[in-house]
């Protein structure tokens, strides 16, 4: 009886050593190895779990009132479906009033051109008329002239003639009389002349002396009628201005109608829509997240390997749960955040080594679904 219980003892002894001897093993395999978290398997296996780019899709630079969503989560869409709508009752009133004001500027401009036609018309109409009575002018003053130097020489006839007692004094008192009405009619006609010839050129005064014309006479008040047809036509550019400046205006608020409509960027799963019906949407607010069909995995490689994981690099995946193998393409290779530098003791006879991510991004496969894992076959 004592040797059994003796026997039983040991037995139980030698069971709980072993018990604190693989313990012990597997708390050493848990200090001195890869303390098996995701990381490290992932750089010893080259492998990592297939992931979908996730986009947030928001209305772009306008906000409001959600008017009405066509999705509902977990819908599939593709790329140009419509996501949510935005109530546009403020921006239709925009819209409205910045017709408006174009209608009135255009019919300003059309005023404008009009008005300024029209003087021009006239301008050169009363140019060419003031001409002619600059012609007239010079016409009558030599006319007047040539009258003048008549009465004077009748003048002097007849009073050389009343020193001999031939003519009475009232005929030598006519005779002055006409001679000075002459001279009279001279200095109106010269003065008149002189009025009208404001603004030309000695040149100009020459060619109407010698040839009776004053065909392109400059003329102060046709220089100052042009002008006001100037200063009339920089008030048309800028009446045309404001009008660009309305009708980039009215564009911008045509752009912004057609964000209150979202647009899905590209296809993909709705997982997520943020905002019910009614309630206001801030601008650039997420509305509603896609999952894309854009897979990627990310792996965990050394510095050793990382150079044999350039961007643009094709490389040869394998999906072991529908044990497919596919082609990959890397998009790029950086040191992580969170487990860079990860410091090795050398008394291990271990370096200091560099944890570096590289992102591998997958065509769409049909078997293939997010959340598998992907190994990666070559290094």
């Amino acid at each position: 009886m004592t040797d059994d219980i003796s026997f039983q003892n040991k037995k139980i002894l030698k069971i709980v050593i072993t018990f604190f001897l693989l313990l012990i093993f597997s708390s050493s395999l848990i200090y001195f190895g890869s303390k098996n978290d995701s990381v490290s398997i992932a750089k010893k296996l080259k492998s990592g779990v297939l992931t979908a780019d996730k986009i947030n899709v928001s209305f772009e630079n306008v906000g409001g009132k959600l008017q009405e969503r066509y999705v509902e989560e977990s819908d599939f869409v593709k790329k140009g479906d419509v996501l949510m709508q935005l109530d546009s009752t403020d921006l239709n009133i925009e819209i409205k009033k910045i017709k408006a004001k174009i209608n009135a500027q255009e019919a300003l401009i059309r005023k404008e051109e009009t008005a300024i036609r029209t003087d021009k018309l006239d301008t050169d109409r009363l140019e060419i008329t003031h001409w002619r009575q600059i012609e007239e002018i010079q016409a009558n003053l030599n006319t007047a002239k040539s009258a003048s130097q008549l009465a004077k020489n009748e003048f002097l006839r007849i009073h050389k003639l009343s020193k001999t007692g031939y003519v009475s004094a009232s005929m030598l008192d006519n005779a002055k009389n006409e001679m000075t009405k002459m001279q009279l009619t001279v200095v109106r006609f010269e003065r008149q002349l002189a009025a009208s010839l404001i603004g030309s050129t000695p040149e100009q005064q020459q060619k109407l002396t010698q040839k009776n014309s004053a065909e392109g006479m400059t003329l102060n008040s046709i220089v100052s009628a042009r002008e006001q047809i100037n200063n009339r036509f920089n008030q048309l550019q800028q009446y045309k201005a404001e009008l660009s400046l309305l009708e980039e205006e009215l564009n911008q608020l045509n752009v912004n109608f057609q964000r209150l409509t979202l647009i899905a960027p590209e296809s993909g799963k709705v997982l997520s829509l943020v905002y019910e019906p009614g309630e206001i949407i801030p601008s650039g607010a997420p509305a509603v997240i896609i999952e894309t069909e854009r897979t990627y995995v990310d792996i965990y490689v050394n510095e050793n390997s990382v150079n044999k994981f350039q961007p643009g690099t094709t490389v040869t995946a394998y999906a072991p749960a529908i044990m497919q193998s596919f082609q990959g393409k890397i998009r790029f290779s950086d040191a992580t955040s969170s487990f860079s530098d990860l410091r090795m003791s050398r008394e291990k006879g271990q370096a200091d080594l560099t944890s570096y991510r590289v992102r591998i991004y997958f065509n769409k496969q049909p078997q293939l679904l997010t959340g598998m894992t992907i190994e990666v076959k070559n290094e």
